[in-house]
């Protein structure tokens, strides 16, 4: 059974530059608190603007409203990518160096400082991981 599951985010189209493959869409991320209607008296509420590069499955202009639309299982690995190998390095490197008798300091330091050629390489690659992650934009039938 094929996994089609997918997470969807409204956005507006920022720059469609008569580009039939690609568009970009500025969407707002939010926590679940600032829906909350004490979101002003609280200093929880977190807001950021984004800018997704997407594929359109229509013809969009600038100021459209669409969906950007993700498979879900995209979510998940890059979950995997971003916190839980890097999870894993750091704790393999953090428990077997004081096994070896190393201080827990080098260890320590060790462990973290593994996570820079991890993240660079993943830097170095990102044009080529970034191939496997596809959004798709479809406007907004509003009526």
């Amino acid at each position: 059974m094929k996994d089609t599951r997918m997470v969807s985010h409204e956005g507006i189209v920022v720059n469609a530059n008569g580009n039939a493959n690609c568009v970009q869409v500025k969407i707002i991320s939010t926590s679940a608190c600032t829906a909350c209607h004490a979101k002003e008296t609280c200093m929880a509420a977190d807001m950021k603007e984004k800018i997704i590069d997407a594929t359109p499955l229509e013809p969009l202009k600038q100021g459209d409203a669409v969906i950007i639309k993700m498979a879900e299982k995209l979510g998940r690995i890059a979950l995997f990518y971003g916190f839980f190998l890097p999870f894993v390095i750091l704790a393999a490197i953090l428990f077997t160096l004081p096994a070896l008798g190393f201080s827990e300091n080098v260890a320590g330091l060790s462990a973290i400082g593994s996570l820079v050629p991890y993240y660079l390489a993943l830097y170095i690659y990102r044009k080529k991981i970034g191939k496997d992650f596809v959004f798709t934009a479809e406007k907004i039938n509003k009526i």
